[in-house]
Parts: structure tokens; C-alpha cells; sequence
């Protein structure tokens, strides 16, 4: 009996599996069917992209929270360097401030001094500006009064008379500075356009930009200027803080404190200043037009624009190649 059984089981699989492949066959070619395992075939697949993605996010979240964490890190470096530094300067001027010492004592600390006038900069190098500065602009040979205007982006100076022209294949401004009676004319390479809107109008005004060499204080170096007419303002230059920042900061509460870098150079007040010395017969820039007269109003050209930016005041500014007289208009 046992050996019948084994005779018929092998016919026995082969008619299961072929009852099997019967039932299976109508399942593959039904579209219904095909496409319901497809279906299974993409769930799988997007359970499977789900879990990529899961997983993705996670690892871009530790990379952010590593930058994050790596920008502290240098962010709180720095901090400790410049705290270091003020304390490293602050004993360094405690030891000259009003000091009694020795000759010897002096020598023995070789080349050591004070570093900076904390009346005019920060115990971290920026430099103070008050709500006003001198500000000396090579272009014109002219040191400027300034306002101090942190909530305009450019900078800008006075200008009419604008002209476009091209020196050695780039466009060029020539432009005329009106201010305290005189024309000053000058000239500045173009840097690009803007679009000022103002708030009394709906509409923009397009205004050349400029390059201008300008010092304050220990400062000197290029920046951007617009274009404007400010001869009915009260002042003549506006520094935005495309110029400000990272050079200094600013105390609304005082004035002029940078003082003339450029003693020798034609003085332009702001307006209530200048009206005020004319009435009281001052002229402030007396001994300017007795002994530079023969300088006053000729285009300045600076040969090197880039030549200046930095603190260092022995670098002073680009060598200038005057080109011809300007006009200068004196009150009778």
C-alpha cells in the first residue's frame, strides 16, 4: 500500500500544479489583475521613497545643526579675540594715560603705545561718527560737511550739470558740485545705475552711481555715490551706510568728530552754518583762496581707485593728475 502511494504521488503534484497554473493564467491576463499589482508594486516603492526621504531629513537636519553649531563656534572665537584684544589695548593705554614714566621705563617697552584715541574710535578699531563729518573727497579737492544718515542705503553728493562721457573705453560722470557760492567741478568713473523713489512721488528717477575717493579720519578709500542735485539742501554730501559699515559707528548725540583730515583743502559748510559765517563777515576758507588759489577748482583725476581702502592713514589717498581750472563763483 505504501509503495502505491509513492507510486501516484509525483502524478500528484503534476496535476495540482497544473490546476495551479490554471487558476494563475486568467489572473495574468486580466488588465485588472496586472494593474492591481502594479499598484501593490508602486506602494511598496513609495514606502520605500517615504523612508529615503525620512531618512534624508534627518541627515540634512544634523548637517544644519553642525553649520549652525560651526558658526558659533567662530562667531564666539571672534568675540573672545576682540574681548582679548580691548583688555591687551586698554593696559597698553592705562600705562601712557597721564603716566609719570621713566625714560628707562619707556625704552624697555620698545615700539609699545597707545594704539588709538578712544574719544574717536572703538575700543575695537571702528571709528566713531557723529551726526555730521568733515569728509574729504579727492575728486573735488574739497573737504565736505557731511550728514551722517544711516537709514539711506547710498551715499550721494550734490550734483548738476551732469554729463556723461568715456575715458579709455569707460563711461565717465563730469558733474558740477554747487555749494557756499562756488562751482567745483569734478569727475568719477560710472559704477552702475539706481532707481531712487521718493516719498512725495509714485515714481522712480534713474541716477547714475559713481566711485569717489573720500577720507574721514584715519579712513580713506573708494565708495559709491549718487548722483543728486542737493544744492537746496542743507547739506552738500550724504553718508549712506554702504560707507558705514564695518568702518563705524554712529553717535546721533555728537558732531564732527573726526575732525579736517585735509586742513589745506576748500571747505564747503553745511548751509545754515555757511549763512551764518557770511552774515557774521567769516570767510572760512580765507586762507585757502590767499595761498591756493592757483589749485582751487582744477578736476581731480585719481589714477588708482583701489589703491586706498583701508585704515591706514600713510596710505592716504590715489595720486590725483589735475586736468584743468573749475569754476569758482565768490560772494560779493
Amino acid at each position: 500500500m505504501i509503495g502505491l502511494k509513492k507510486a501516484f504521488l509525483p502524478l500528484l503534484l503534476a496535476l495540482v500544479s497544473l490546476q495551479v497554473t490554471a487558476d494563475e493564467t486568467p489572473l495574468l491576463n486580466d488588465p485588472a489583475s496586472r494593474l492591481a499589482a502594479i499598484d501593490g508594486t508602486i506602494q511598496s516603492v513609495n514606502e520605500e521613497l517615504s523612508l529615503q526621504r525620512a531618512k534624508i531629513g534627518e541627515l540634512t537636519a544634523e548637517l544644519e545643526a553642525a553649520n549652525h553649531e560651526q558658526k558659533k563656534f567662530k562667531s564666539d572665537m571672534l568675540e573672545e579675540l576682540k574681548a582679548l584684544r580691548r583688555q591687551n589695548q586698554s593696559m597698553i593705554d592705562s600705562l601712557f594715560s597721564g603716566s609719570n614714566l621713566s625714560q628707562d621705563t619707556q625704552s624697555s617697552l620698545g615700539g609699545v603705545k597707545p594704539l588709538r584715541n578712544y574719544e574717536t574710535q572703538t575700543p575695537d578699531g571702528k571709528l566713531y561718527f557723529g551726526e555730521d563729518e568733515f569728509v574729504y573727497v579727492r575728486e573735488a579737492n574739497a573737504t565736505i560737511d557731511a550728514r551722517i544718515d544711516t537709514g539711506a542705503t547710498v551715499s550721494s553728493i550734490s550734483a548738476r550739470n551732469i554729463t556723461e562721457f568715456e575715458r579709455n573705453g569707460k563711461k565717465w560722470y563730469r558733474f558740477d558740485i554747487e555749494a557756499n557760492g562756488r562751482v567745483i567741478n569734478a569727475e568719477a568713473p560710472f559704477v552702475r545705475y539706481s532707481d531712487v523713489r521718493q516719498s512725495s512721488k509714485s515714481t522712480t528717477t534713474r541716477r547714475p552711481v559713481v566711485s569717489l575717493n573720500v577720507k574721514i579720519g584715519d579712513y580713506s578709500g573708494a565708495s559709491e555715490f549718487t548722483l543728486t542735485d542737493r544744492s537746496k539742501m542743507q547739506y552738500a554730501l550724504l553718508i549712506g551706510r554702504t560707507l558705514i559699515q564695518d568702518i563705524a559707528v554712529v553717535d546721533v548725540s555728537r558732531s564732527h568728530i573726526q575732525g579736517k583730515t585735509s586742513p589745506d583743502s576748500l571747505l564747503i559748510l553745511m548751509r545754515d552754518d555757511y549763512e551764518k559765517a557770511k552774515k557774521e563777515g567769516i570767510n572760512p576758507n580765507e586762507e585757502y583762496d590767499r595761498q591756493a588759489q592757483s589749485k582751487a577748482g582744477m578736476i581731480a583725476s585719481p589714477t588708482n581707485l583701489n589703491a586706498t581702502v583701508g585704515t591706514d592713514p600713510k596710505s592716504s589717498l590715489p595720486t590725483v593728475v589735475y586736468q584743468k581750472e573749475q569754476t569758482l563763483k565768490q560772494d560779493n
